[in-house]
């Protein structure tokens, strides 16, 4: 089999993957997508020809057009990925990593970055993958000659892991898909796939790169700092669920299947809105033929107070049908069902909301997206040791993000009674403190000891509130 072979698995997750992509692109990647998304109105479409099928694709443009795209899918991945960098990660780096704080990926992208990469990629697709990757190095380098090299993480998404083997506890095969430059001359330059094959044989892990289905250039045996070749393939699966090679449901699946139905519902109202919602003159022209109404009116009936017409007999009146509510109805059924799994911010909520309130509604994504950051968290923290482990150094690596997707907002009452337990010495001042961070009343970049400093100077302390 070519090295572009797909995995059984990833045709049929792609799939799924795909529609939320879209529907978190919007209206422009929608509609694009034409009849994958809007079916054709005109039955047997297919098989017209000639006019009717001129026809036809001139309705369909029209009815194309009329559709009403509602962004609730991106808007809730926003609104999401927002609340997991409400607060800035916890980070713990060795000092021969921290410089990945500012720089993960070799090309300027702070590590808080890479992580919300990694973050709405679960949420659209429920997959990602991170390869913690070196330089290549010459044979013999002294340790003074690779000081400036640096390892970096590399990240890929669900379409790009097209492939990948498991055999016993040891992961043996992933292929990534890959975009190159292929420059054609000063101003023009053409992008063109290749294929990264990671492989354990041995028991050592190598990389190869496939152009064309053909091994361009050597297999590459990449080294720790001691020199030493891998026993593992430095890759980490990142999912929705679990951080193992086996794809997750995307996080915001359903709400972009429901956000896709609304999509179509929103095209039949529009077009039956169109064609029957504007008004039509109905004249009845009594006993007079077709003929004598010719003659007293040779250019035809104009609408509109401005002009007139004669009639024998007859009467004129004009006709508009009805509103017809269903599919109406179903995009409000459709938006309140987006509503129930945690598309929150199609709904304007009052402003007495409580924050106990939101978090209850919302429950059910609060514990997909928990699991997520979790997951996320966790895949960073073996990839940043793997990072360790290529550059030589020692230590704990701890990176670790917001679960708190919520502020805590705290009420006078509840303030007045945590300063009277710090009063009383019911508790410390760092506790009194920590949760004024977390209820928004300190900033959580200020530091007690800054906050000492200030009090201090003031004349004032935290006692004698």
């Amino acid at each position: 089999m070519p090295v572009e072979t797909p995995h059984p698995a990833y045709i049929a997750h792609e799939k799924k993957a795909q529609r939320v992509r879209d529907a978190v692109a919007g209206t422009d990647a929608i509609k694009g997508a034409r009849t994958a998304y809007l079916p054709h109105p005109v039955s047997g479409y297919e098989r017209l020809a000639g006019e009717l099928k001129q026809e036809a694709d001139e309705r369909y443009a029209a009815y194309l057009q009329r559709a009403s795209w509602l962004g609730v899918t991106g808007r809730t991945h926003e609104g999401m990925l927002g609340g997991v960098f409400r607060k800035p990660p916890a980070a713990d780096l060795p000092a021969s990593i921290d410089y990945m704080l500012e720089d993960a990926d070799g090309s300027g992208m702070a590590l808080e970055q890479f992580a919300k990469l990694c973050v709405s990629a679960l949420e659209q697709s429920g997959r990602a993958g991170v390869l913690v990757d070196y330089p290549e190095a010459e044979d013999g380098l002294t340790r003074e000659q690779t000081r400036g090299m640096k390892a970096t993480l590399r990240f890929y998404d669900s379409q790009s892991i097209i492939n990948w083997r498991r055999e016993g506890e040891a992961l043996t095969l992933v292929v990534l898909q890959e975009a190159y430059e292929d420059e054609i001359d000063e101003f023009e330059r053409n992008w063109e796939k290749q294929y990264r094959v990671l492989r354990l044989e041995d028991g050592v892990y190598t990389q190869e790169v496939y152009r064309d289905s053909k091994p361009a250039g050597d297999k590459v045996t990449p080294r720790d700092a001691a020199g030493n070749a891998w026993r593992e393939i430095p890759f980490q699966f990142l999912g929705a669920k679990n951080n193992d090679e086996i794809p997750d449901k995307p996080l915001l699946l359903d709400i972009a299947d429901l956000n896709i139905a609304h999509y179509r519902n929103s095209a039949d109202l529009e077009e039956a809105a169109f064609l029957c919602g504007q008004p039509m003159l109905h004249v009845d022209i009594g006993d007079m033929d077709s003929n004598q109404w010719q003659e007293l009116n040779p250019n035809g009936v104009q609408v509109g107070s401005r002009r007139g017409i004669q009639t024998k007999g007859g009467s004129i009146a004009m006709v508009q049908a009805e509103e017809r509510n269903l599919p109406l109805s179903l995009m409000e059924q459709k938006e309140r069902q987006m509503l129930a799994i945690g598309a929150r911010l199609i709904e304007q909520r009052g402003q007495n909301e409580t924050a106990e309130a939101v978090r209850a509604r919302s429950g059910a994504e609060n514990a997909s997206l928990s699991s997520v950051a979790t997951n996320v968290s966790n895949g960073l923290e073996k990839a940043l040791r793997w990072a360790l482990g290529f550059m030589g150094g020692t230590g704990n690596v701890s990176y670790q993000l917001n679960q708190q997707f919520y502020a805590e907002d705290a009420d006078p009452q509840e303030v007045i009674a945590r300063i009277q337990e710090l009063d009383r010495g019911l508790i410390a001042k760092k506790d009194y403190r920590d949760w004024r961070r977390r209820t928004g009343g300190i900033d959580p970049k200020r530091t007690d000891e800054e906050i000492d400093d200030e009090a201090q100077a003031g004349g004032t302390t935290i006692g004698a509130l």
